[in-house]
């Protein structure tokens, strides 16, 4: 953990509550945190008017090595890409200099009475291109 503030970083310890058996991060709490540090850079996104919903579409994670208890670590968010009505999130987690994880989350606008996929809103699309991996 470097001490750099960025919106698309996060930097934890790895909590006493995530560690299973064989001490090492339980699989479910890779994405709980994942899911953390994109909605800390979420908070930084432009105002829109009738914003959409997102609702999460597809989440995948590529395990490398476990994180164990009180391990630092740091999840960096990028976009992977924009689409009509999603984007793909690519979360690495990283422990020092090794890659510990790769997490994908696709969110889908909705329109928020129907559940209907929509447009992503123009401004959030031009937010979200500066974080293109």
């Amino acid at each position: 953990m470097d001490g750099t503030e960025r919106e698309n970083v996060t930097e934890i310890r790895i909590p006493f509550r995530d560690i299973d058996m064989h001490g090492h991060m339980h699989n479910a709490a890779y994405y709980a945190h994942a899911e953390a540090a994109l909605a800390s850079l979420w908070r930084h996104r432009p105002p829109v008017n009738n914003e959409p919903a997102y609702l999460v579409r597809r989440s995948a994670c590529l395990f490398h090595r476990g994180l164990r208890f009180d391990e630092p670590a740091r999840f960096t968010v990028s976009v992977a890409k924009i689409g009509g009505s999603s984007v793909s999130f690519a979360v690495r987690v990283e422990a020092g200099a090794h890659l510990a994880a790769e997490v994908e989350i696709v969110w889908v606008a909705v329109d928020p009475a129907r559940h209907q996929p929509v447009a992503l809103p123009a401004a959030t699309r031009d937010w979200l291109s500066a974080y293109i991996a």
